[in-house]
């Protein structure tokens, strides 16, 4: 297939932006859903390559900071970011209803799936996130392949997690556990006493090191890593389109429209490596088409997301069971930064 159109409108988009900036001076500012620093480094190093001179910054904080930040700011009538990435897609759906966010639908928007972004533009699907459970590929006589086996001898006093109730995603992920092993489940893991730490990055990059050996949702590995993540051969995994809008107040909209064009293009959505938004993506590193994986499905997150009652009264039983969340922000805890930088 032919995507000259997308780069040209990239490029006439890259035009518009710079002339922007230069008449502005502000700086583009991209808000975005994560729990470590450097979660977005690749894609500004990206950005930055293909459109030089580009003044942005990528500032990552956990979804549930930023997205309450933004409801304050849309309150007294301004707006820092000029485009908001996160998890919480139920707000992008609740900002459409308040009319503070702008429609754009870049070139290739067509091929983003079906269900992921607003059919009249407002929000967009991103790129996908997948969480996996993971073991260390030393220290087990077995490979683990569904989420029961995190409860064998072996893991107890060995397993690093987050806090179901301190991430929607991550406790979406122990809803359908529980629904499928039972909530005694929950009364299983408490005796293999986990240990539990904030943020989704820190436990993923942990499995394999400090004598931990397992994490039940835990991130798509590369080969270099101490641990191996993987599929539930029976067990369902969580998948999602991480979405992403620009807003009536942003100030620099030339720029907000080259950033989500990029976003959207053939050209970034295939650099990624792993699932993709669009249909017209092939994935790599031996991954099938998110299709065909029937233990699995981005659409069913967006559904529960809407539930904010069944999220709470889920929340409430994983404090009853393991106490509230402890600690500081993932992105603010520097022992957590020498995991994140892999200088442990």
């Amino acid at each position: 297939m032919n995507y000259q159109n997308e780069q040209s409108a990239l490029d006439a988009l890259y035009a518009l932006a710079k002339e922007e900036q230069q008449r502005t001076k502000k700086q583009f500012l991209v808000w975005a859903g994560g729990d470590a620093p450097n979660q977005q480094d690749q894609l500004y190093q990206q950005f930055k390559k293909r459109f030089p001179g580009i003044d942005f910054e990528i500032i990552v904080d956990l979804s549930k900071y930023h997205d309450l930040k933004v409801y304050e700011q849309l309150n007294d009538g301004f707006l820092e970011p000029d485009v908001v990435m996160l998890q919480t897609m139920n707000d992008f759906e609740n900002w459409k209803k308040m009319g503070v966010l702008e429609a754009f639908k870049p070139e290739g928007f067509e091929h983003i799936r079906e269900g992921y972004s607003d059919p009249d533009g407002y929000f967009m699907g991103a790129f996908i996130f997948a969480f996996l459970p993971q073991y260390a590929k030393e220290g087990l006589d077995f490979v683990p392949t569904n989420y029961g086996d995190f409860l064998k001898p072996v893991f107890k006093d060995k397993l690093v997690l987050t806090p179901p109730h301190d991430d929607d995603a991550v406790l979406y992920v122990f809803d359908h556990i529980m629904k499928k092993y039972g909530e005694h489940y929950l009364d299983d893991l408490k005796k293999q006493n986990p240990t539990f730490v904030r943020g989704t990055a820190a436990p993923a990059a942990l499995v394999g090191q400090k004598g931990f050996l397992g994490n039940i949702v835990g991130y798509p590995t590369y080969p270099d890593q101490p641990s191996q993540s993987f599929i539930p051969e029976d067990d369902f995994f969580i998948t999602w389109p991480q979405r992403a809008a620009m807003f009536k107040l942003t100030k620099n909209k030339a720029i907000a429209r080259l950033f989500l064009s990029y976003l959207a293009s053939h050209e970034f959505q295939s650099s990624r490596g792993s699932w993709s938004t669009r249909t017209d993506v092939t994935e790599l590193g031996g991954l099938k088409p998110l299709e065909q994986y029937k233990n699995t499905d981005p659409l069913d997150f967006i559904v529960w997301m809407r539930d904010r009652q069944h999220i709470h009264e889920l929340r409430e039983k994983f404090i009853a069971k393991f106490g509230p969340v402890k600690g500081e922000s993932p992105l603010k805890d520097p022992r957590l930064f020498r995991v994140y930088y892999n200088t442990l």
